[in-house]
């Protein structure tokens, strides 16, 4: 799991660009942090656990993209003041190792996390 630094500069950019109170998305960030480390976590069995990986950046927000397996992934663009159906959502399956859009997101989320401060 990858947020945005709850702390960062760049979660601050994005209260004002959405026009939350300072500190509103922070918060919520956080929240959320806490409760995968302290319900989701807890839940999973033993060996499980360790692979839950939780960690932060702080850089301007471009898509939110969750990458199911090494064939399937779900992008959907940041598109400020824009919510949901708002913003359109992009179901990536991997046709080619190296082509396509599915290796181009999976390159984004992987130089994020080599840069990323784990929590």
């Amino acid at each position: 799991m990858l947020f945005l630094d709850p702390g960062g500069s760049a979660i601050r950019t994005r209260e004002q660009e959405e026009n939350y109170s300072p500190g509103t998305l922070s918060e919520l960030t956080r929240i959320n942090i806490r409760s995968l480390q302290d319900r989701v976590r807890g839940q999973l069995p033993d060996d499980t656990r360790p692979r839950l990986e939780i960690a932060t950046y702080d850089e301007t927000i471009r898509f939110n993209i969750v990458l199911i397996d090494d064939r399937v992934g779900i992008v959907q663009p940041y598109l400020p003041a824009m919510r949901g159906i708002d913003s359109p959502t992009f179901v990536l399956q991997r046709t080619w190792q190296d082509r396509g859009l599915f290796p181009v997101f999976e390159a984004i989320v992987s130089s994020l996390w080599t840069r990323a401060r784990m929590v």
